[in-house]
């Protein structure tokens, strides 16, 4: 139990804190409610899933059986159920094809490094984020860019960074009296 939760009290201020993960966790539920409006197998439905599905990639880490088994309905006045509670970490597709996810995991991770801390040279990222080499690095940067430019997605700036931990750091601050 104590691990568990630790992972969720963990995402809360490291989403917090991390503008441009904020952003992609918050496009990509937005686009999960258009297409929780269309019917499923349609070709505006389908296509909405592939784009959920690779901002998704982009996220937190996929959840662990915990996290999947306290999933539970949200009923509404007669019972109906309407929603589900489950974790931030939920995938919309379960399942893809291709690299782990965890290198996307890595490089936005190491995009939002570079976006806080722009002194920051991409080959200590490469290095601190587990990466080859530099060039690795930056053509998943790259890759990252062009998905969020065509999400419409804006990169954050230092300030934004900067602004975000301020935030947090505030709102968990020795009240004084």
């Amino acid at each position: 139990m104590g691990i568990h939760l630790t992972i969720i009290m963990f995402d809360l201020p490291y989403i917090a804190t991390h503008p441009l993960l904020a952003q992609i966790m918050k496009h990509s539920a937005t686009l999960s409610e258009e297409a929780d409006g269309l019917p499923p197998g349609s070709p505006a439905r389908k296509k909405l899933d592939r784009r959920i599905t690779e901002l998704e990639q982009y996220r937190l880490p996929k959840p662990d059986a915990r996290d999947l088994e306290e999933s539970e309905p949200i009923l509404d006045s007669s019972g109906q159920q309407i929603r589900e509670r489950h974790s931030l970490r939920k995938r919309f597709v379960p399942k893809r094809r291709g690299r782990p996810e965890e290198f996307r995991i890595r490089t936005r991770a190491a995009l939002e490094e570079k976006l806080a801390h722009p002194r920051a040279t991409w080959r200590e990222l490469a290095i601190k984020h587990g990466f080859q080499d530099r060039k690795d690095l930056e053509r998943f940067v790259r890759r990252l860019k062009d998905v969020l430019k065509r999400e419409g997605i804006a990169l954050p700036t230092k300030d934004d960074y900067e602004r975000a931990a301020a935030e947090w750091a505030q709102l968990f601050a020795p009240q004084k009296k």
